[in-house]
């Protein structure tokens, strides 16, 4: 009686945990679709700045900033060298990551 009692109990243990994980794992998924497509769709607007990014414009931009001809009011970090090379590093970073999860995820699951 007393292992039929044992079996039950870690029975429901197991039942509710993978139900956790059921559970848990169809919201991220269906969050990290949402932001899948808004990180895809940010692409674009990525390769535009990259682009900006020094440019003739950029250097004068930065030209005229530095010498004081564009208003301290407003926010100029698109100015600062470290602010976009790190933003398009981090970018670049993290789709090598998504390569690597995809990569890792399809060898070892369905």
């Amino acid at each position: 009686m007393e292992d039929i009692l044992a079996y039950k109990m870690n029975q429901i243990t197991r039942i509710n945990k993978y139900e956790n994980i059921l559970n848990t794992s169809k919201k991220l998924l269906k969050k990290l679709e949402k932001t899948l497509i808004k990180y895809n769709q940010l692409q674009s607007e990525l390769r535009e700045l990259d682009s900006y990014y020094g440019s003739e414009e950029w250097y004068q931009d930065v030209a005229d900033d530095n010498s004081g001809l564009i208003s301290s009011n407003i926010n100029r970090g698109i100015l600062s060298e470290d602010a976009v090379f790190d933003l398009l590093t981090e970018n670049h970073d993290i789709a090598i990551k998504m390569l690597e999860v995809a990569t890792n995820t399809l060898k070892n699951g369905r």
